[in-house]
């Protein structure tokens, strides 16, 4: 009897520890967030950065001198590297101090002398560096002391917040391993640190406990490459994938028909198609009543609607809808009968075939440029479609190639400073200018230039009114509209993208919820 107890205690109590185990196992918390990449990315070191589609996974290990809100997406200084900026009286200078306490992965300290050490090596000519031309404009980075540093302009530049995204290096790491063990194993002073990697499979990252400003909800980020889309979408259902970004409109029907996948949407974000026209090499362009015929003739809201299924907004000027001089009150109603009037005005030959150019760079190109053939005939334009390797296309641009055919269909991501767009599309000077004369073209490209000298945000926003007042009056090439950003994550992480960034800049931010 005695036996028989004790055996019943024994199973009880073997019972018990795994309910115990189970219940442990049910209440632990999810300790890997897995996000989805849609391509390889071709290296982890900042400092050689080629496409921007590294970025995504090398950020999350980094921290830089000014960072993105996450409301506006406007560059800030809070839960940055910096502590306080100045432009000294000369206008073409930045002082900054930086934060006490921000360390690298290995321990050391993040100094003045690491920020100069970043921006030297992301120009040097080996690292072939993305960022290398813009920061160009930088002449010299002057260190004071460990904390405290000038940033030397060669003259005032509008856009230099833009130039400080740039995630910063460990100097002495980089001495202490050499390039190529960095290259394999890079360190930064992020919220993540770098683990394993699995070429063509996975990137996987640690949360860096020791972090002074962010703590993390969950231990390990995990980017997994999977370049197919419904195969993205299909993890994402069955919980392998915790966050998906840039979802295509016809898929977030089914994405919503799963209780357990959260649809989102930014609108915000920077975007902006349009269709460029070709004067230099097509004269027929100049004339402005060509120009006013297509601005008219063209059904933006329908584009939006069809080929965006209503994700996304017309757009008339030359300035996406969170750009720094977008005008909201600008619009012109489609009008047909309008278009069909200003089309006989001008020199344009009815018959004479004018060719549009589309390539799958543009997402949705070919349905797009479909439409806008059908829309432009209706008015009295032949309209002839040829798609081009996307850098077949950009090569004829810059060489002012008429291969490249009359009119070209774009899209634009950029960033809330228009800056680099208008000196590369605008002025005469720029490779990418396919209208290098206009009628007042060298009031134009004064202003263009100017506005990205001048420090003063409310006078430079005044230049960029005349800038936009003179292209809608040239009428050359036309704006459709903008899109806007859907992505998803799983019920069991809360997450709000932030506006301007890459989508996976702020993953720190991710919240458990299961």
């Amino acid at each position: 009897m005695k036996k028989q107890r004790v055996l019943i205690l024994a199973a009880i109590l073997a019972m018990s520890g795994l309910l115990m185990a189970a219940g442990s196992l049910m209440a632990k918390v999810k300790d890997e967030v897995r996000v989805a990449l849609m391509y390889e990315p071709s290296t982890l070191n900042m400092l050689e950065i080629k496409t921007g589609i590294e970025l995504p996974v090398i950020m999350v290990m980094h921290e830089a001198l000014l960072v993105a809100d996450p409301v506006t997406g406007e560059r800030t200084l809070e839960n940055s590297l910096s502590e306080s900026m100045e432009i000294l009286p000369d206008n073409k200078s930045i002082r900054i101090r930086l934060r006490k306490g921000a360390m690298f992965h290995t321990g050391d300290p993040v100094t003045a002398v690491d920020v100069k050490f970043t921006f030297e090596q992301a120009v040097n000519p080996k690292n072939a560096n993305l960022m290398a031309a813009a920061l160009d404009e930088i002449e010299e980075i002057e260190v004071l002391d460990d904390y405290n540093l000038i940033i030397h302009l060669y003259e005032p530049y509008a856009a230099w917040r833009e130039l400080l995204w740039l995630g910063i290096c460990s100097k002495k790491y980089y001495e202490r391993v050499g390039r190529e063990t960095f290259r394999k194993h890079p360190v930064g002073s992020g919220p993540f640190k770098f683990k394993e990697r699995k070429s063509g499979e996975y990137v996987l990252m640690e949360a860096f406990t020791e972090h002074p400003v962010w703590k993390t909800e969950f231990k390990y980020l995990k980017f997994m490459v999977v370049p197919d889309d419904v195969t993205r979408l299909a993890l994402l259902e069955t919980g392998e994938l915790d966050l998906v970004s840039d979802i295509l409109p016809h898929h977030v029907k089914r994405l919503k028909r799963n209780a357990h996948v959260v649809v989102k949407r930014e609108a915000s974000v920077p975007s902006l198609y349009g269709l460029a026209v070709k004067p230099d090499n097509y004269p027929v362009f100049k004339d402005p009543n060509v120009g006013l015929a297509m601005r008219y003739g063209v059904n933006r809201q329908e584009i939006v609607d069809r080929v965006f299924l209503g994700e996304g907004y017309p757009l008339y000027s030359y300035a996406s809808k969170s750009e720094l001089g977008y005008d909201p009150d600008l619009s012109f109603a489609y009008d047909p009968d309008k278009a069909r009037q200003y089309l006989k005005k001008s020199i344009y030959k009815p018959g004479d075939p004018l060719l549009l150019t589309y390539t799958s760079a543009v997402p949705n190109a070919r349905m797009i440029a479909a439409m806008l053939q059908r829309y432009l005939g209706q008015i009295g334009m032949t309209i002839k479609l040829q798609q081009l390797e996307a850098g077949v296309q950009a090569t004829y641009t810059r060489n002012r190639d008429p291969r490249e055919g009359h009119m070209t269909l774009y899209s634009w991501g950029g960033g809330r400073d228009p800056s680099t767009r208008l000196l590369l599309s605008v002025t005469s000077d720029s490779p990418y200018t396919s209208y290098s004369n206009r009628p007042r073209q060298k009031e134009l490209d004064t202003l263009v230039k100017k506005q990205a000298r001048e420090m003063d945000p409310v006078k430079r926003l005044e230049l960029l009114k005349r800038v936009h007042a003179i292209m809608t009056e040239d009428a050359a090439g036309i704006i459709l509209c903008g899109a806007n950003m859907i992505y998803a994550h799983s019920d069991q992480i809360e997450y709000n993208w932030t506006p301007n960034e890459s989508f996976t800049f702020n993953l720190h931010r991710v919240k458990i919820v299961k």
